[in-house]
């Protein structure tokens, strides 16, 4: 099934759906006790529950565009349809569901065993459709990642209830011996979590780190669950946690200071487990940083942008154009060094997210829409700097402006799309593939976004707006020979900008200067770079399983 799942803990506002739900006649007959339950008997249930230290209480949420057309069944007025969060958003044209609670699960733990026990149901409406096999697979990996010293959890379902049964057994739950409760054959099923092949990524995001750690940490992560490894974020605030859930992550928030890595320490090591690997992409890691997590049995995988540093990890990433090359000029993985870690260079690592792989670069006669990307807050004001420069350049054109999460001047942005008709913000947006699949051209900052570009085969023109763009926007106009503006920050930029964007453009106004740069781009680029990356993750996490 594909779609978006996340668990959420529950809140005072699902205190009356939740008492809905129990007294759903289905569930109230699969249950050990079958009497209906009172409002006073819930309301009392709920509040103990959730002042239950040795309790977990989670919300699945869905996102998968069935929604919709149950909503449509049931009738709009129901709870569940008003419960939905995450309001809709336009992304290119399409429509991103919202997300809806569509089933609760509760982890109860045994003070002699120290396990936890089960119980979960699935709203009315919700079933029949999967999601208890997939709450109860998110059960082990939330789990994990908020009771790290939790190693079983178990539940037990009436033997006649054959679609619990099966929900246990689809999301891999080992069987025990079977019992019996009150005179009735009871199944009992546990999962090991010590078992669970776990991954953890340190990464941040907001308006001051901006997104892209996080989105290529997603997009190695989504390759990783396909090998098995469940993935596991942990950040320094809450701007990371909303995005993980999002993308069906568990993310744990530790109230520290991003750019002091060494004092979040004390508060990082008891949430990990085992001899998990921990994926770092930070500029601000450190030597003690590495060594304390390495010291305490956790390989360490550093997403090397810079190459300013020789920290003593595990395996190093740096799929960035200017990455060193070996010798013969082919990106490849190095093995030579004594400790059996390794290097993963080039941009055939390059993270990029299926969506954005096509097959050729379809490249259409005349520059029809121009993209115009400027990274998640765009302190500087270049969506708006670029977009009067391409309406006075471009003036058939249409010009799509993609405002991200953090951007500081949308207001103004949003203004001036009204007076020049146009142009057309992008807001709200999590994929950009389909948009740039209808595009003819793009001007973009030099971030993880330029190999999304070059995957999917789109012309572009770049520069750049941060010191840690700066050799990636060279590098990619040094191999495929495509215009780079220069730094944004600079005196000049504005001054020169105007004249060298339009030669840039005279060279792309035909269809065979943007099909050879297309393939110029698509050449560096294929799209499997994250595939790659978690073949490689998956031999580190088996390597150190205890």
């Amino acid at each position: 099934m594909s779609g978006r799942y996340y668990l959420r803990a529950v809140e005072e506002a699902d205190r009356e759906l939740l008492f809905e739900w129990a007294n759903d006649e289905e569930t109230r007959r699969e249950s050990f006790s079958q009497a209906p339950i009172t409002w006073e008997e819930h309301a009392a249930w709920f509040a103990r529950t959730q002042a239950d230290e040795t309790c977990r209480h989670w919300v699945l949420m869905v996102s998968d565009g069935r929604q919709e057309r149950m909503a449509g069944e049931r009738g709009a007025g129901t709870q569940t349809v008003a419960a939905a969060e995450n309001a809709e958003c336009t992304d290119y044209g399409q429509t991103l569901t919202a997300a809806y609670p569509a089933g609760v699960l509760r982890l109860k733990r045994d003070e002699e065993s120290g396990a936890y026990r089960i119980s979960y149901s699935i709203a009315p409406a919700y079933r029949g459709h999967g999601y208890g096999t997939i709450l109860l697979g998110l059960a082990k990996t939330w789990m994990i990642a908020e009771c790290p010293d939790c190693v079983k959890i178990y539940g037990e379902v009436k033997a006649e209830n054959t679609a619990s049964v099966r929900c246990f057994e689809r999301a891999g739950y080992e069987r025990a011996e079977d019992e019996t409760a009150a005179g009735q054959p009871v199944c009992r099923f546990y999962a090991d979590l010590t078992r669970e092949n776990i991954l953890y990524f340190r990464a941040d995001g907001g308006g001051e780190t901006g997104i892209g750690h996080l989105m290529r940490c997603f997009t190695i992560a989504d390759a990783c669950r396909e090998k098995g490894l469940q993935a596991v974020f942990v950040a320094a605030d809450e701007g990371a946690e909303a995005m993980a859930l999002e993308r069906g992550y568990p993310c744990r928030v530790l109230n520290t200071d991003y750019r002091d890595m060494n004092s979040e320490l004390p508060k990082l090591l008891p949430v990990l487990r085992g001899c998990a690997p921990v994926v770092m992409d930070s500029y601000f890691l450190t030597e003690p940083y590495v060594n304390a997590l390495r010291g305490s049995g956790h390989p360490v995988v550093w997403m090397d942008d810079l190459a300013e540093h020789e920290f003593s990890v595990d395996v190093r990433i740096n799929y960035n154009l200017y990455a060193e090359q070996p010798e013969d000029g082919e990106e490849s993985e190095h093995s030579s060094k004594t400790d059996g870690s390794f290097d993963l260079l080039g941009p055939s690592y390059a993270p990029v997210r299926p969506s954005f792989l096509r097959t050729g670069a379809f490249v259409r006669e005349r520059i029809g829409k121009v993209l115009v990307l400027t990274g998640g807050s765009d302190p500087l004001g270049a969506g708006l700097f670029f977009a009067r420069l391409l309406t006075k350049q471009l003036p058939d054109a249409e010009i799509l402006v993609v405002v991200g999460p953090y951007a500081e001047e949308k207001e103004v942005l949003r203004a001036y799309a009204e007076r020049e008709k146009r142009v057309e913000l992008m807001e709200g947006c999590s994929d950009l593939s389909d948009v740039m699949r209808r595009c003819d051209l793009a001007v973009t900052a030099a971030g993880s976004t330029l190999y999304e570009l070059c995957a999917s085969g789109l012309p572009g023109i770049v520069y750049y707006i941060a010191d840690n763009q700066r050799m990636g926007a060279e590098a990619f106009a040094r191999r495929t020979g495509a215009v780079n503006l220069g730094d944004f920050r600079s005196d000049s930029f504005r001054a020169e900008a105007e004249k060298k964007l339009e030669a840039a453009l005279r060279g792309l106004y035909t269809e065979s200067g943007r099909q050879n740069l297309a393939k110029r781009m698509k050449e560096l680029v294929d799209g499997h770079g994250a595939v790659r990356i978690a073949e490689k993750l998956k031999e580190l996490a088996e390597r150190y399983e205890t």
